[in-house]
């Protein structure tokens, strides 16, 4: 699996790699719709950084609403504080200049999936997205995207559903930003 997908690659249609959310996008990019164009970080790219802050970190028990909020802020600043790889950085860097030039102005969002029926298991809406983002802000926005697979919002509705924190995965993605026209 490349360490980025592009909307050339075939896999940037598969949710089980990038999340229902970029495959619908990339279906419609493909099909001529107005969707600006995008690259993805797979979610395959960030599973370790995910499974060692679960290893590191004991997920408190239901119903602990307090220490689960507790757990979420030491997540997402571990998360936070692991960052973009080495290599990732390069790959992401080089990716940004060719779809937007090192002026340009990016989206970034999350998709955060998972579970047996990621389908039946949306958490739109409850991932991060940041907008108007320049080259020097690119990966700590992305690492940002990282962290929300761990906000108490995703935790709380993963709990809700019966969910196994390691079967949910973040996608990121990087998208062409679309500047509102009057």
């Amino acid at each position: 699996m490349p360490r980025l997908v592009t909307v050339d690659l075939p896999a940037l249609l598969d949710p089980s790699v990038v999340g229902h959310r970029f495959a619908r996008q990339a279906a419609l990019h493909r099909q001529g719709f107005g969707v600006p164009a995008f690259f993805c970080v797979p979610a395959a790219a960030l599973e370790h950084v995910i499974g060692s802050v679960l290893d590191r970190l004991a997920v408190p028990p239901p119903p602990c609403y307090p220490d689960l909020l507790t757990w979420s802020e030491s997540a997402g600043k571990e998360i936070r504080a692991t960052g973009v790889d080495d290599e990732l950085a390069v790959d992401l860097r080089a990716e940004f200049d060719r779809l937007v030039g090192a002026d340009g102005l990016v989206t970034v969002r999350a998709c955060v999936f998972g579970g047996h029926d990621s389908a039946g298991n949306s958490f739109e809406g409850i991932s991060d997205t940041y907008h108007y983002i320049p080259r020097h802000q690119l990966l700590d926005r992305v690492a940002d995207c990282y962290a929300s697979v761990f906000s108490p919002q995703a935790l709380l509705h993963a709990r809700h559903r019966g969910m196994d924190l390691r079967a949910i995965r973040v996608a990121v993605g990087v998208q062409r930003t679309a500047v509102a026209r009057h």
